[in-house]
């Protein structure tokens, strides 16, 4: 049987009692306490911070609609939930929630620095990165269905975004049952410039100490216990870590354990050992014997905060241009639309709402609103339609069909989404400045951005036809697919646009609807259709494939919430005339791509800013092989490679050093025509971080060969 889940179904299934589950009468309450373990967060969280759950509950009638906690508040996957943790020392944050027993509690962990209602940790905006499926689930939730009694759960540790999937229950180190396991962690973001530390020159860190009290596991002459650092924590990786493993029969309840952080392979007039400070210590507690764990809270490297970790005030300014938006009949400021930014503030709607103003002689929607964080601070935020409340009422002139919204204080809840192909669908992001007023950087080389990465001349005021073309062959076959396998006997092909302006303007709902379904007449798992776009349209196509059939259901790809949840395609204008107006076809075909199953590829979109003219067929369809120029150049911590192919045909993109030896193969696989981004994050084939220079990206597709020079500062 065939399955699709959203984001906030089942993904992993835990019982909440041991043995055989029967499901108890739907009115019993049981008190659930959880467990945090924050020592894996990449960012500098302290006990001051915020540990939020944030999640869905599916009743134990099947019902989904329900987020009342029966001991009050409720849970959501925004700032309005109310199941906040308490730090209970160290790394450890807990809480204790009445819930229905029978029910399905979905839910991550969200940490923010400082309260509930900011912008969250970095790198995901306090969000975590995606969990192991199990139990035949298809999502990347943490998931407990509530048992008939009251339970603790054991100690869960915060999973970093990004971060390859793991199991709920994972830990960063390993358990032995014959060892008490004690975790370090230290930050060294304030000692790179004071006492002359490079990280990818000097180091690892290690912890030494005194060896009576750990049984000679940990020593002051020598480093026993290697930290390892941790690329893609804060301030360009500041963090380190590791375990130490304290055999039990040499601890003495009771005893102190000192120690110290130190420093290999230090600099020519470096720092090796924490020398401004006392010894470090813990404590071998009977609970730290019993509980054969703990995590020691970080610490600063010789007690050295960096520069500019104090929260400062500054005016944050941001501008939108709704211009493209209007081309599809579905904004008007004169029924009452308007914009707003949701995210940089949290995303709770409408109370996280930064509403912003039409200012005509802009002919955008600005608003300048007071932020206090932490300089370098990653914002993360998407700009937002409010609909007018005209807009859901049949019977008004207003009225546009399929916009399924919810209603919180009259204001719009759902489907004002914006989904940028600069971003790949997912949030927008900038750094925090230390300055008194900024504003994020704007689309395209321009001072302001446009909703949905759309600009002004991006619309298409008239009918076209656009033709899809999909590989349907990866999604047969098990070497690629790990849902259920694609049948073309009796499996239908469909393109599902998601979170697409343009499917509502056509009548469809903004996602879950199959506009097109695609055909292969010879048989060669080349799907293609062509959706007649009526009365205007734009140039972006965000999608993804369905395919399965009445019966059985459909089963989607991609999904998730960052870049690659969905694939962007792009119609090309005929011509951009020196004015910048754009002429546009009345058919395009677009490149064939392949079915994959996650990380969905998304293509750059054309550049209207540079007034060109091409031949009357062509349009602006890439005509030849390309390797531009990585933006930014220089960069830290990463870059974004482009890339354009022609033709079918193994494509191959390395990074080489100075010396000419190889440091990474970013791309190394058959590509269909197309226009390609791939990031390169300034490390090494084994992942770690390489050194401050000159490097060279190297492109072979076929016959071509282009090689570009780029300069990595640390």
């Amino acid at each position: 049987m065939k399955q699709t889940f959203t984001k906030s179904m089942i993904a992993l299934l835990f019982v909440a009692l041991s043995g055989i589950y029967a499901f108890p009468a739907m009115s019993q309450t049981v008190n659930v306490t959880f467990v945090c373990n924050t020592s894996t967060n990449l960012d500098t969280l302290g006990e001051t911070g915020a540990v939020q759950i944030r999640g869905a509950i599916v009743r134990g009638d099947g019902t989904v609609d329900g987020d009342i906690l029966p001991g009050g508040g409720n849970i959501s996957w925004s700032s309005a939930s109310t199941m906040v943790l308490d730090n209970v020392g160290g790394d450890y944050w807990s809480g204790t929630f009445e819930m229905t027993a029978g029910d399905t509690l979905t839910y991550k962990f969200w940490t923010d620095l400082a309260a509930v209602d900011g912008s969250g940790t970095h790198p995901g905006g306090g969000w975590e990165g995606a969990f192991n499926f199990s139990q035949g689930m298809e999502e990347d939730t943490r998931v407990l269905i509530i048992g008939n009694a009251d339970t603790t759960l054991s100690a869960q540790y915060y999973q970093p975004d990004g971060a390859p999937a793991v199991d709920p229950y994972w830990r960063p180190f390993e358990t032995k049952t014959d060892s008490v396991t004690v975790y370090f962690r230290v930050n060294m973001g304030g000692v790179t410039e004071a006492l002359k530390f490079d990280p990818d020159a000097n180091g690892p860190l290690g912890v030494r100490g005194d060896d009576a009290a750990s049984g000679g596991s940990i020593d002051w002459g020598t480093t026993l216990v290697t930290l390892s650092r941790e690329t893609g924590s804060v301030d360009n990786g500041s963090f380190w870590s590791g375990a130490a493993y304290i055999p039990k029969d040499s601890i003495e309840v009771g005893s102190v354990q000192k120690y110290k952080f130190f420093v290999e392979n230090k600099a020519d007039d470096g720092v090796d050992w924490e020398g401004d400070i006392g010894d470090r210590t813990f404590t071998y507690t009977t609970g730290l014997v019993t509980a054969t764990d703990t995590t020691l809270h970080w610490a600063y490297f010789n007690d050295l905060a960096p520069v500019g970790t104090k929260p400062i005030d500054s005016q944050v300014s941001f501008r939108v241009s709704t211009e493209a938006l209007e081309t599809l009949g579905l904004f008007d400021r004169g029924v009452g639309d308007r914009i707003a930014v949701i995210g940089a503030k949290g995303w709770d709607r409408p109370g996280d709402f930064i509403n912003l103003a039409f200012v005509p002689a802009l002919q955008e929607w600005a608003a300048a609103e007071p932020f206090t964080a932490i300089p370098n601070a990653e914002i993360r935020y998407k700009y937002f339609v409010v609909f007018d409340t005209s807009r859901v009422d049949p019977a008004s002139d207003n009225y546009i069909e399929n916009l399924l919204i919810q209603r919180v204080n009259d204001e719009n809840d759902d489907s004002g989404w914006e989904e940028p192909s600069t971003t790949g669908g997912g949030d927008r992001t900038f750094s925090f400045a230390n300055a008194a007023t900024q504003a994020p950087p704007g689309d395209f080389g321009f001072d302001r951005q446009f909703f949905a990465s759309v600009p002004a001349n991006a619309g298409i005021p008239h009918d076209i036809d656009v033709t899809f073309s999909v590989n349907m062959a990866p999604a047969a076959s098990a070497a690629s697919n790990t849902l259920e396998l694609f049948d073309p006997a009796t499996d239908s092909v469909y393109i599902q646009p998601d979170g697409s302006m343009l499917a509502l303007s056509q009548g469809y709902k903004t996602f879950g609807d199959r506009v097109l379904r695609l055909e292969d007449p010879d048989n060669d798992m080349i799907y293609t259709g062509t959706w007649q776009i009526k009365d205007s349209a734009w140039y972006q196509l965000g999608f993804v494939i369905a395919y399965g059939n009445t019966g059985d259901g459909y089963v989607n790809n991609g999904g998730g919430f960052a870049a690659g949840r969905r694939y962007y395609q792009f119609v090309w204008p005929t011509n951009i005339n020196s004015d910048l107006t754009t002429e546009w076809p009345t058919e395009f075909n677009l490149s064939t791509i392949d079915w994959v199953e996650v990380d969905l590829p998304f293509e750059d979109p054309p550049n209207l800013t540079i007034p060109t003219s091409v031949g009357e067929n062509g349009g602006m369809s890439p005509q030849s092989f390309a390797l531009k120029p990585n933006y930014p150049n220089p960069f830290n911590p990463e870059t974004t490679i482009s890339f354009v192919v022609t033709t079918r045909t193994k494509v191959k993109i390395q990074i080489f050093n100075l010396g000419g030896q190889l440091v990474k193969t970013l791309v190394d696989e058959e590509k269909v025509a197309g226009r390609y981004t791939q990031k390169w994050r300034g490390d090494n084939s084994g992942g770690s971080r390489v050194a401050s220079g000159i490097y060279y990206i190297r492109m072979n597709a076929g016959d071509f060969t282009k090689v570009r020079k780029m300069t990595l500062l640390r």
